[in-house]
């Protein structure tokens, strides 16, 4: 699905109020809000994309170098299960053309790239399924059926969650990865469930970065500066609402959760810490 050709309802929300966050920014006048909310729409998809990117080709690279790696993988090489890159970059093109300046956007995270290559096999599946679940979930529960979002927008999210839930030989994607990590071997847990910790706070300090850029993308298209408080206060608004966005609700979703305790009696008191570890960084 290609979204060029129709330029975007710039009159319009794009993300609902549940994964923007800014219901409690009363700081900013009704078109800053609604930049604002633009705005996270492009650099929701632009995460998105790093993210499954980074991951994709982590996975090919411990494949390569490992045939042990390779087998606890299979489910991620073989269904080829982040190859979005098509339905984001036209989603972008599109807003480029469409929004009054262009999105400063987080270059490509080294340190991401950097955890995922060290980090043991196994963590990457956990990863994966974190991602197709949040993928899901933000469709679903939070923009199916609302009518008063962008449609353009709408659809690339709804077609990124018809490709998450494309199935081989009879199975979903997340669903092959959830019977992958259940035949996981114990000895190999606790490594997996350090790494995803790891990974989870790189990609916290992933969102940090593009929070506040999205805040200069703001002050961009308003052609003024915020105050130095009311900055803090949306930079503090958006980057809460990226972590729920990215990482609170897969750590809570329940398919999660029940993958989770599939790998054993540890692994839920390692979620229930990721939570508390985040909420004091």
């Amino acid at each position: 699905m290609r979204v060029e050709g129709s330029p975007l309802d710039l009159s319009r929300s794009f993300l609902p109020e549940a994964l923007a966050g800014l219901s409690g920014v009363r700081t900013l006048a009704e078109d800053d809000r609604r930049w604002m909310n633009q705005i996270r729409a492009a650099s929701y998809i632009h995460v998105f994309d790093a993210l499954e990117t980074s991951l994709a080709e982590a996975a090919r690279a411990h494949a390569a170098r490992d045939v042990d790696a390779r087998d606890t993988l299979v489910p991620l090489l073989r269904l080829d299960s982040f190859d979005h890159n098509e339905l984001f970059r036209g989603f972008e093109r599109a807003f480029e053309e469409s929004f009054p300046v262009a999105p400063k956007l987080a270059a490509r995270p080294d340190d991401l790239d950097e955890i995922l290559v060290d980090a043991v096999p196994l963590s990457l599946l956990v990863v994966a399924l974190h991602l197709k679940l949040v993928t899901q979930q933000h469709y679903l529960a939070c923009v199916r059926g609302d009518e008063s979002l962008e449609p353009s927008f709408v659809k690339v999210l709804k077609e990124h969650w018809t490709m998450e839930c494309g199935r081989t030989r009879g199975a979903s994607s997340a669903l092959q990865i959830q019977h992958a990590l259940a035949a996981a071997l114990p000895g190999r847990v606790p490594a997996a469930l350090r790494d995803y910790r790891r990974i989870v706070f790189t990609i916290d300090d992933v969102l940090r970065r593009q929070a506040a850029l999205d805040v200069e993308t703001l002050e961009a298209v308003r052609d003024a500066r915020l105050s130095s408080s009311e900055r803090g206060v949306v930079l503090d608004a958006q980057f809460a609402a990226f972590r729920k966005t990215f990482i609170t609700f897969g750590i809570v979703n329940a398919a999660f959760v029940y993958a989770m305790r599939s790998l054993g009696p540890t692994a839920p008191a390692t979620l229930a810490g990721v939570v508390s570890a985040l909420s004091s960084r």
